[in-house]
């Protein structure tokens, strides 16, 4: 966000310039609302400002992989696979997954929260996660290899009804993976094999995995640059191989998976 605010303000009933209060409000438009107060009348004026969204680039140092997709696609598999595959490689590799915090996950698993609550644990999770170890491990040149990113956040709970833009502005320090590999796999799929795993929660309502698996194709267009899109209905082993492929495509001359 722009913090070009002011330091000094006229109120009219003081008929004099003040040092104001300052107080900054997210909208669900993806603005903020800047409100200043005099000390001793209160509100003087209040201006919306728009929010500086996160930059689409790679850091120096480190590769930052993701793996995205509704429940039951097999992204968790496929992200372990990958781990264990790029260890053999040689490579320093950490493997993280969102939710990160155990006390967040297990509140957002629990309760049926408003969607905008919601948004806000889920970026509250994320900045922990991404300060405390992919941040760091990225510096260190290390390659980041994660279950969920901000795009499943820009699928679910833009499936809930928030704006893209508000998704992006609560995650603004959020920095982008180098590569989304998306497993795509029909919902009735998808949830059969959750339900076989005794696995579903609100998050898997069939109607709803619709809508997320709408949005995940939408972004996989929108964010062309650093998405892949895999089969995931394909055997395990034949998906990890399908996604080695594809990363040495992508990370030619800059990872040896061979």
């Amino acid at each position: 966000m722009s913090d070009d605010v002011k330091d000094r303000v006229f109120c009219p009933q003081c008929g004099d310039y003040v040092k104001p209060r300052i107080v900054r409000t997210m909208t669900l438009s993806g603005e903020v609302i800047v409100e200043y107060y005099c000390p001793k009348h209160g509100l003087i004026e209040a201006q919306k400002k728009p929010v500086s969204l996160p930059q689409r680039r790679v850091t120096p140092g480190g590769v930052y992989i993701v793996f995205e997709g509704i429940d039951g696609s097999g992204k968790t598999t496929q992200a372990v696979l990958l781990y264990e595959y790029i260890r053999r490689k040689g490579y320093d590799a950490v493997l993280v997954r969102e939710p990160w915090v155990k006390a967040i996950k297990d509140f957002l698993y629990k309760h049926d929260l408003d969607p905008d609550a919601e948004a806000y644990l889920f970026a509250a999770d994320r900045i922990i996660l991404q300060k405390e170890v992919i941040l760091p491990s990225l510096e260190a040149g290390k390659i980041i290899i994660s279950d969920r990113s901000l795009f499943a956040s820009l699928a679910y709970q833009v499936a809930r009804g928030l704006p893209e833009e508000f998704i992006l502005a609560i995650n603004r320090s959020i920095r982008f993976p180098d590569v989304v590999v998306l497993l795509d796999i029909p919902v009735e799929e998808a949830y059969r094999r959750l339900k076989a795993r005794g696995e579903t929660t609100r998050f898997e309502d069939p109607d709803f995995m619709v809508k997320v698996r709408e949005r995940y194709l939408q972004l996989a267009k929108d964010y062309e640059e650093v998405f892949i899109v895999i089969d995931g209905r394909n055997p395990v082993q034949e998906v990890h191989r399908e996604v080695v492929l594809k990363l040495k495509e992508r990370f030619q001359g800059k990872l040896s998976l061979d």
